[in-house]
Formats: structure tokens, C-alpha cells, sequence
């Protein structure tokens, strides 16, 4: 009995105390469950890869993410969890020429990867930074996500540390992210301590309700990437080795980038542009140019109850003629343009991607027409063509990567569940099998490509 008298003692103690340390604790989060049916995604040949190896696919996954945040004060410190974190996918950021990291994980679990009667013994922490608002400067440390304009450049979680300032009409951002560190993870330097990849980004941003600009500039560099290839991201186009079988002993590429949004009555404008330029200095004597520019635009209206519009896509740099020559010319890793072309989704935690799952410096001009309706308030129905030619010559073959024809259908069943289906069919054109190929002197395929998802995500 005294036992508990001194418990209640201690609780009713503890409890009259928490209003002097309240904080304020939110949850939110997504859980997600999907079903795939693919052919031919993986390098757009019927016969597989090698050996007659079919890349049919029917799988099905699972992904639950949960955020926190928890505020005192001025400060809100966020992590959010993937649970079930099992999958290894693929990397498809803009800046994959390097090494890529060791087991990137992507926040799915594909059934079946817990047996049976096991649980799941993996957790991924997608973000985790504390958000300081200052007033005049807000403060965001850590590991968090960063979008630059549309997303065509940059877009995705990083190590970061982020410094706002409004400035009236304006709002001036910036942010040192960074990719890879020198030491490990005890602390040990590495052969070079100067083999840090960073980012380094101002962007001047502009939002007066149906008009918001962005400004942007972004450096990436590296000033040591010969001694530590592991912990380098090279520019696409670049082998970890380099063009010339050297490995880089420095490396810089900078991005400027204008975004606009645009709104007119039943009328939204958007544009996206960038060029590139940089160099990779391979030896004392060589040095290896990169460049490049990337440019979208949509227009999309309102009209007799549906949504109708056009897209345009172009990633362009690569001269495969010139020497010390190589191209910026992916689309950033989230930018998603149709279900197949630049959609990654069953292979990364991104959500758009480069051609053939991964398929670095090919570039692209794509043409996009999309529609969708509401026929009741809980069922969205839409569809898209999409044309697209690689921007990198091929001598055995053209320049058509082909022709891609979208279908979606979504059913929100209450306001936290929705139900959505989306298949792709692309036809493939004469220049498919440069893009598809399994290697650089392999037999290409340009057999076509279609895909069949199912969904139900649950979001709270």
C-alpha cells in the first residue's frame, strides 16, 4: 500500500509539473499498400537482359511512414520514421555517376521478405531537423527535404543546414547540403580529408498568391574525389573512373534556374528553366567540361467540367562528338512525366526517375497531352499521350524513344482512404534499343514497355 501511495505521490507530482515543460506533439503520416504488373521495364527487350531471362514482374509492396513533430517555443524538432524499411532499390538522382550508396534502401517492403511468422527488423529515418523560427531568419538543421522550383534540377531529402530570411516581397534561402563526408562513420578521416561532396544553394523566391517566382543558383563540389570514390557523386555521364580511365581530382558543376507559376482564372501556367556548366579535372593537363540545360512547361486549364493541358520536357547537353565532353542532361530523380517515362516509382523511394530505370546522360524531349475529370465528388478519371525523342544521336538507330499512352482512375473512399489504378503502355520507337540496351555493346530491345498498378493509401 505505501508502494502505491508513493506512486500516486510521484505521478500527480509529475502531472501537475508538464504544463511548466508543454509541448505540443503532432502525428501525421501515410501507410500505403501497392500491387505492380510490368513488362519489359527493366530493359525494354522480351528476352530479358541475358540468357532469355524474362523481366515479367508481378509484385506487391508496403511502406509506412510516420512523422512527428514536436513544438516548444520557437522550436519544432521533426522526424519522420519508414517502417519496414527492407527493400534495396535503385538510385536515380541526377548525380548517380559515381558509386552509389551502399544499400539504398527506398521505404518499401516487397511481400514475402518477411517469411513467415517474422517481423520486419528495419526502420529508415527519412528526416530528422530541428525547424527554429526566429522571426527575422528561420533555421532548419538536419537531415530534411529541399525542392528546387518544379523539381527538374533538385529534389529530395539531404543533410542540410537551411537559413531563411524574408526580405519583405521576398524570401532569401540558404542552404549547405551535404552528400558525402571524408571521415567514416568513426570519425577517421579518409585518404583526402578535403573528399567532402557539397551543395551549395541560394535561391531568391518570390509568392504573391497566383504568381510565384524562384530564383535559384546551386554549386556542386567536390575537391578531392580521386581518393575516395565511395563517398563521391560525380556529374551523370561521368564513370567513377572518368571518360579517360583517370579518377577526377576535382570536381564542380553550378546550376542556375528560374521557376515561375502562373495563375489566370481557369488557366495555370508553369515553366521551369536551367543550364549548367562545370568542369571535372581528371589530370594536371585534362580537364573534362560538363554542361547542360533542362527546361519544362505546362498550361493547363478548366473547361466544361475536366482539366485539360500540355507538357513539355526537354534535357538536353550531350554532344557525343566532342572530346572531354560529357552532359548534365537527367532529369531530377523525383520528377515524374508519365507511369513509365521518367517513373521510377518500383524501384526507388522517388517517385519519377531517368530512362530505363537509371539510364544516365541520355536526355530527352518529350511532349505531353493530360486530361482528367471529376465525375462525382469521390471519383478522379484522367489520361495522357506522350511523345518523346532522346537527345543524344545514335548511329545505329534514330532518335524515338516513343510513344506512351497513360490511363488513371482514383476513388476516395472517405477522407483518409483513397483507392487509385494507373496503367502505361509505351510503343516503342526506332531509337528505343540505344536507351534499353543492357550495356554499352549489348543487343538493345525495343520490344514495348506497359505497366499495371493498384493502390490503396491511407493518410492521417
Amino acid at each position: 500500500m505505501r508502494k502505491l501511495l508513493f506512486a500516486a505521490v510521484g505521478l500527480a507530482t509529475v502531472f501537475t509539473a508538464l504544463p511548466l515543460y508543454a509541448a505540443e506533439v503532432n502525428f501525421s503520416g501515410e501507410f500505403r499498400v501497392r500491387g505492380f504488373w510490368t513488362n519489359n521495364l527493366t530493359d525494354g527487350d522480351s528476352g530479358g537482359l541475358a540468357a532469355g531471362n524474362e523481366d515479367m514482374a508481378r509484385f506487391n509492396d508496403q511502406r509506412f511512414r510516420l512523422k512527428t513533430a514536436i513544438k516548444a517555443g520557437v522550436t519544432t524538432g521533426v522526424v519522420v520514421l519508414d517502417f519496414g524499411n527492407c527493400f534495396v532499390g535503385a538510385d536515380v538522382a541526377t548525380f548517380n555517376g559515381g558509386v552509389a550508396p551502399t544499400a539504398p534502401f527506398t521505404g518499401d517492403c516487397r511481400f514475402g521478405t518477411g517469411g513467415l511468422g517474422s517481423s520486419f527488423n528495419v526502420v529508415g529515418v527519412r528526416e530528422a531537423h530541428l525547424d527554429i523560427d526566429l522571426t527575422n531568419v528561420r533555421a532548419i538543421l538536419g537531415r530534411q527535404t529541399i525542392k528546387l522550383g518544379h523539381g527538374i534540377v533538385f529534389d529530395d531529402t539531404v543533410d542540410a543546414v537551411t537559413l531563411m530570411f524574408p526580405m519583405g516581397a521576398a524570401t532569401l534561402t540558404a542552404s549547405m547540403l551535404q552528400i558525402a563526408d571524408a571521415s567514416d562513420a568513426l570519425g577517421v578521416a579518409a585518404a583526402d580529408i578535403n573528399n567532402d561532396t557539397t551543395i551549395w544553394v541560394l535561391n531568391v523566391g518570390m509568392d504573391h498568391g497566383n504568381h510565384v517566382i524562384n530564383i535559384y543558383d546551386a554549386l556542386v563540389y567536390d575537391g578531392a574525389p580521386a581518393f575516395s570514390t565511395a563517398n563521391t557523386i560525380y556529374p551523370t555521364g561521368v564513370a567513377a573512373a572518368g571518360p579517360i580511365g583517370v579518377a577526377p581530382t576535382k570536381m564542380w558543376v553550378n546550376f542556375i534556374g528560374v521557376s515561375a507559376d502562373v495563375g489566370s482564372g481557369p488557366t495555370k501556367l508553369a515553366f521551369e528553366g536551367s543550364y549548367s556548366i562545370g568542369e571535372v579535372n581528371e589530370t594536371a593537363l585534362t580537364r573534362i567540361r560538363v554542361h547542360g540545360w533542362n527546361l519544362m512547361g505546362d498550361v493547363t486549364t478548366e473547361a466544361g467540367g475536366a482539366k485539360v493541358g500540355a507538357t513539355v520536357v526537354v534535357a538536353d547537353g550531350h554532344d557525343p562528338s566532342a572530346v572531354n565532353d560529357v552532359s548534365v542532361s537527367d532529369i531530377s530523380g523525383n520528377f515524374q512525366l508519365g507511369n513509365i517515362l521518367l517513373n521510377n516509382e518500383q524501384l526507388s523511394d522517388r517517385d519519377g526517375g531517368s530512362l530505363g530505370g537509371g539510364a544516365g546522360g541520355v536526355g530527352i524531349t518529350a511532349a505531353k497531352l493530360h486530361a482528367s475529370m471529376m465525375p462525382s465528388d469521390k471519383v478522379t478519371v484522367g489520361g495522357a499521350l506522350i511523345y518523346a525523342l532522346g537527345e543524344r544521336p545514335c548511329s545505329r538507330c534514330g532518335r524515338g524513344i516513343g510513344l506512351e499512352v497513360d490511363a488513371n482512375a482514383a476513388y476516395a473512399v472517405d477522407e483518409n482512404l483513397a483507392i487509385s489504378a494507373s496503367a502505361g503502355y509505351l510503343f516503342t520507337g526506332d531509337g528505343a534499343e540505344d536507351f534499353y540496351r543492357p550495356g554499352p555493346s549489348g543487343p538493345g530491345g525495343d520490344n514495348d514497355l506497359w505497366k499495371l498498378v493498384g493502390r490503396a493509401v491511407f493518410t492521417f
